[in-house]
């Protein structure tokens, strides 16, 4: 019961990462372009605004249990767990700490939306 309630809980915070992360899109106006190439103040303001609920999303998402990942079979759970790590720890790129922003924005467009779906349609079902 205790991992029922956590789960709930994690993916809560997860929806709300995911909304938090839509609307700081918007507030930035940031497309692939400007997050990816933009290294000016605002860029850098903004490339670190949008990825601190990445990280949040994908460290909370290893923490769901068996129970919901087993629910979506063939999901890449272990690569949400490889990307938390290269955001965490980034790598070495030229001689810096760098994450590959290519990388973070398709994560950004197209995975993370998708595990937003995912995590919808299995609050739906427990309803």
């Amino acid at each position: 019961m205790k991992r029922r309630k956590r789960d709930e809980e994690l993916i809560g915070v997860i929806l709300s990462d995911c909304e938090t992360l839509a609307r700081r899109i918007d507030y930035f106006d940031a497309t692939e372009n400007s997050f990816v190439s933009d290294r000016s103040e605002e860029g850098e303001l903004a490339y670190d605004a949008i990825m601190s609920p990445v990280y949040r999303i994908a460290e909370d998402a290893l923490h769901l249990s068996d129970e919901i990942q087993s629910a979506f079979p063939g999901y890449p759970w272990n690569d949400i767990g490889g990307f938390r790590n290269f955001v965490a720890h980034g790598y070495v790129a030229h001689g810096y700490r760098e994450v590959d922003r290519s990388l973070a924005w398709k994560v950004i467009v197209d995975d993370i939306p998708e595990l937003e779906k995912a995590l919808r349609i299995f609050r739906q079902r427990q309803s």
